[in-house]
């Protein structure tokens, strides 16, 4: 039997790469498609930092699925007890207390959505392109550092390796090294964050000051 392949990932290079691009694809999106990412972004880390807000949410969202469930596995049957029966044996690898694995999904979802949105770019100013640019190395690192994170909270609340179910086949497998320790963003990365946000704070500072356009001006033919 074959030992299988082991493909080895450094985390700050996959972090690197990710990054990049998103600052790419920022820089053909322009600031203000951009700026939409962030704020949806800027929800999700939210939920990351203070997993309780959305705890009322997320156990609403756990019930109705699973009613939808024992409604679908009961082929419509409109039966309470029947429903019912069924409702209690189905589980779910979320809830309001462990919601990361919901987190995870919907954050796939939203970074899909929000990127999949066309734009030809061509009324952009070179002024929006740069700050899209910058805002999107942001979002990039949010979005990988969110995911890891969430990963790492899920496992832990699950209180060992999970997610086994969806796992690659022994003959594959993919590791991924200098992963750094803990749920949490590590400080540093913040510390880069937090400068990436002060260069574009001060370049829309700058912008609103000049009063330079983001957006060129459709010249009037005729």
């Amino acid at each position: 039997m074959p030992a299988g392949f082991t493909l080895e990932l450094s985390y700050n290079q996959l972090l690197l790469l990710v990054m990049g691009l998103f600052m790419f694809i920022g820089a053909y999106r322009g600031l203000n498609q951009e700026f939409v990412t962030t704020v949806g972004l800027g929800v999700l880390l939210a939920v990351l930092l203070e997993p309780k807000l959305a705890e009322p949410i997320i156990n609403y969202a756990a019930k109705l699925l699973r009613l939808i469930l024992a409604f679908i596995q009961s082929k419509g049957s409109v039966d309470l007890k029947q429903l019912m029966s069924i409702y209690e044996k189905i589980k779910l690898p979320f809830d309001g207390k462990n919601p990361y694995a919901l987190l995870i999904i919907v954050l796939v979802a939203f970074v899909l959505l929000s990127y999949s949105r066309r734009s030809s770019g061509k009324d952009l100013t070179a002024l929006s392109r740069i700050l899209g640019g910058l805002l999107g190395l942001l979002n990039g690192f949010l979005v990988v550092s969110l995911f890891k994170s969430y990963v790492i909270e899920y496992i832990k609340k699950r209180g060992g390796p999970a997610m086994v179910g969806i796992a690659a086949p022994p003959q594959f497998s993919v590791a991924v090294k200098d992963l750094p320790a803990g749920g949490g963003l590590a400080v540093s990365n913040w510390q880069f964050a937090a400068a990436l946000l002060a260069i574009l704070g001060a370049a829309l500072l700058i912008t609103t000051v000049t009063g330079a356009p983001l957006k060129k001006k459709k010249e009037n033919k005729g």
